[in-house]
Formats: structure tokens, C-alpha cells, sequence
């Protein structure tokens, strides 16, 4: 049973390692991610329990209908994962945060998923599901991630379009893989290439306008006094005349958290105090 477990997760902890690593300039504590991971791991059982009260309620537990409303109910739980806990926390300061968030929460919910799949038709099944399934769990939470992120740093509300895209992508994706002809199932390939390539513009896009993206950038560079161009500041000779570089920049603190603070910063990335 506990191999099973590690079978399930392990795919959910290597994306979430893997688009961690995306948040270039601050990144999210790592407690904070594991906190929302779990809370996705929660929501699988709310989650259950609509699906069941859709199906007493309406009939609908397969085809179409059925289809639509598992997009339905599985993206509003994974969003309440991040909306109820992380969403309010000064270390979501950042437009793709919301992404990475939701990111977690995805991962966590699909590891239980995975965990319910191996339990029912073993092992084996996790050759698809640790690609296709898991990931496409974080690609469709992409949309109300990115909308998240846009509200809480901007204020411009488009939520309600994000989560009934990523509602609209999960129902496409479950109909297309439940088709009874293999060649209606591979269509899951270029909808995922789509969905990939949405996210990552969305992930680009919240980079560059980061508001730690130019403080990073600067403080990333040293001025040589020699020729006054801008090098590497872990460099020990200027490349563009030879001379000698001065590291500058000395490290600051924050005076109530302690966390490491950028030159040029006025508030702490991590609680948000003046600096």
C-alpha cells in the first residue's frame, strides 16, 4: 500500500518541483506550497461528495453531462484550495503566483486521483496519468490561477472567466479521453500542447511584469568603475576591459522577519514590512 502511495505522489512532487522553479524572481516559501499541495489532496473528498449529490440530483454520472460536471466540480475545489488559504497571504505577491498555487493544489488533488486509479486498475496505470492526467490537472487550473494572480496584484476581476475556462478545458479533456475510438483519444495530445503553450505564455507574461523582476535584474549586475558598463556582479574582471570589478551591495535584513531583502526594496517579498 505505501508503494502505491509513492507511485501516486511522486509525479504530483516532480511538477511541482518543476514549475516551482518557473517563479524566477521570488519564490514561493516552500512550506506555504506544501500547505496548498495537501489542501488539494483534501478537496478530492468534497469533490466526491458533489459528484455523487449531482448524480442523485440529475442523473448525470457518464457521457457529456457527466463530463461537464466533474470539470465543473473538480476545478471549483482545487480553487477553494488556494482561494480560502494562500490567496490572502502576503507571500502572494506576485501575478504568477496564482499560477504556481494553483499549480500545487492541482498536483495535490491529481495525487489522490492517481492514488484511487492505481487501487482500482494497479500500477500500470500511472504510465498515462503521470503525464497526461496530472499534468493536465495543473494546465486547466492554469486559467483561474492566472485570473487569481491578476486580481490580487491589479485588482481587475476576470476569475469568473478563468474558472469557467478551466471548467470548459477539464470537460473537454475527460470527453475526448472517455471517446470510444482511439483516434478521437490522441486529439488529448494537441489539447494538451494548446494548453501547455497557453500557460506558458500566461507564466512569461506574469514574469515580466513582476514588480521584483527589475530589483533582481539590478541587483544581479555590477557597474565596472573602469569603463562604467554593466557585468556579472560574480565576476572578477570586467570582460569588456579587463579591469578589476567591485562587488557592491551589501546584504540587508529585514528588521522584523529576518529574510534576505533585494537593494533598492522598499517592503519585505516575505511579510510585507517597510524597509
Amino acid at each position: 500500500m505505501l508503494d502505491y502511495l509513492v507511485l501516486a505522489m511522486a509525479p504530483g512532487m516532480f511538477w511541482l518541483w518543476f514549475f516551482w522553479r518557473k517563479d524566477k524572481y521570488e519564490k514561493e516559501p516552500a512550506r506555504y506550497l506544501m500547505i496548498t499541495f495537501f489542501l488539494g489532496v483534501v478537496m478530492v473528498f468534497p469533490a466526491l461528495i458533489l459528484e455523487v449529490v449531482f448524480e442523485l440530483l440529475f442523473g448525470v454520472s457518464s457521457g457529456v453531462a457527466g463530463n461537464i460536471m466533474v470539470g465543473i466540480v473538480e476545478e471549483a475545489c482545487k480553487f477553494m484550495a488556494v482561494f480560502l488559504f494562500v490567496y490572502r497571504k502576503n507571500e502572494f505577491n506576485e501575478v504568477v503566483d496564482g499560477i504556481i498555487y494553483a499549480a500545487a493544489a492541482a498536483l495535490g488533488f491529481a495525487s489522490l486521483e492517481n492514488f484511487f486509479y492505481i487501487l482500482k486498475f494497479g500500477p500500470g496505470v500511472m504510465v498515462v496519468r503521470a503525464v497526461v492526467s496530472t499534468l493536465g490537472h495543473v494546465l486547466f487550473a492554469s486559467f483561474w490561477g492566472y485570473s487569481l494572480g491578476v486580481k490580487k496584484i491589479t485588482g481587475v476581476d476576470t476569475v469568473f472567466i478563468g474558472l469557467i475556462s478551466a471548467m470548459g478545458a477539464h470537460a473537454i479533456f475527460n470527453i475526448i479521453l472517455e471517446a470510444p475510438y482511439w483516434w478521437v483519444n490522441l486529439l488529448v495530445i494537441p489539447l494538451m500542447i494548446i494548453l501547455y503553450r497557453s500557460m506558458s505564455r500566461k507564466i512569461e507574461r506574469s514574469l515580466d511584469e513582476s514588480p521584483f523582476k527589475e530589483v533582481i535584474e539590478t541587483a544581479a549586475l555590477v557597474k565596472c568603475k573602469a569603463c562604467n558598463k554593466y557585468v556579472p556582479r560574480n565576476v572578477q574582471f570586467c570582460p569588456h576591459c579587463g579591469n578589476h570589478v567591485e562587488t557592491v551591495a551589501p546584504e540587508m535584513k529585514c528588521p522584523k522577519c529576518g529574510a534576505d531583502v533585494l537593494p533598492r526594496s522598499k517592503y519585505c517579498s516575505r511579510c510585507g514590512e517597510r524597509i
